[in-house]
């Protein structure tokens, strides 16, 4: 419970820090959810821009037992951007904690939030 809480404290501090940090871009790093709310079994398309181009990214993705799935390494495109889907059917029901980490210049993204719920939208 006490890493939970320190984990939380480090993923505020980081997503209030976001917008003093820049990418090479010059960008600041952000992910935005297709939904914010999904059903069991299905998914939600991710989206990073302001990220170093041609370069990896790393995603953390934390469940709501505050867990985190193994880190899954992103290539961005030339300009700094990458699509990704989440497929929610390994997922437990609750809120789950997402951000992305530029590899180049260890700059973290805001941190997205989606629940995933055993209902229909």
């Amino acid at each position: 419970m006490k890493f939970r809480k320190n984990l939380i404290l480090l993923l505020l501090s980081l997503s209030f820090a976001a917008p003093s940090c820049r990418s090479d871009t010059g960008n600041t790093p952000t992910l935005t959810l297709s939904r914010t709310r999904v059903p069991s079994q299905e998914s939600v398309d991710v989206q990073g821009m302001g990220f170093t181009p041609n370069h990896n990214v790393t995603s953390h993705l934390l469940t709501p037992d505050g867990t985190e799935f193994p880190v899954l390494p992103i290539l961005t495109d030339s300009q700094g951007e990458f699509t990704h889907e989440i497929d929610t059917l390994l997922l437990a029901v609750g809120m789950h904690e997402l951000w992305v980490v530029d590899d180049a210049t260890n700059v973290a993204s805001n941190v997205a939030l989606f629940q995933v719920t055993p209902d229909q939208p």
